[in-house]
């Protein structure tokens, strides 16, 4: 069974929460399974939370997209709100590459292929 080298979470903090959604593959994650895990992270919360955590979740969604090529790990990154500072979502790399477009994947996939 090949090793899960690409292994990471996404979660969202401070203010008495603690939730997350994370990752552990073989491939590097996309852009696109990253933003689908941030987005269900965010519909985890209650309103409230979410609210408190807006302007961090559009920010770390941002982050995702803009990735070029992908981040290699170790990488903690965090998204504050502006008010409260320990209210916060981070992305967190521990191993392996995150954020990847999927034509990279698929040339990865086909390069091991041959």
């Amino acid at each position: 069974m090949p090793r899960k080298a690409h292994r990471g979470r996404i979660q969202a903090q401070g203010g008495g929460l603690e939730a997350s959604e994370s990752w552990s593959q073989t491939e590097p994650l996309s852009k696109e399974k990253g933003l689908s895990l941030l987005k269900r992270l965010r519909n985890k919360l209650s309103p409230e939370d979410q609210a408190l955590r807006e302007r961090p979740f559009e920010e770390a969604g941002r982050f995702i997209n803009q990735t070029e090529g992908g981040i290699d790990a170790p990488v903690r990154k965090s998204f504050n709100n502006r008010q409260r500072r320990s209210i916060r979502v981070d992305i967190e790399v521990w191993s392996g590459t995150a954020f990847v477009s999927i034509i990279l994947i698929i040339t990865i996939v086909l390069w091991r292929l041959l």
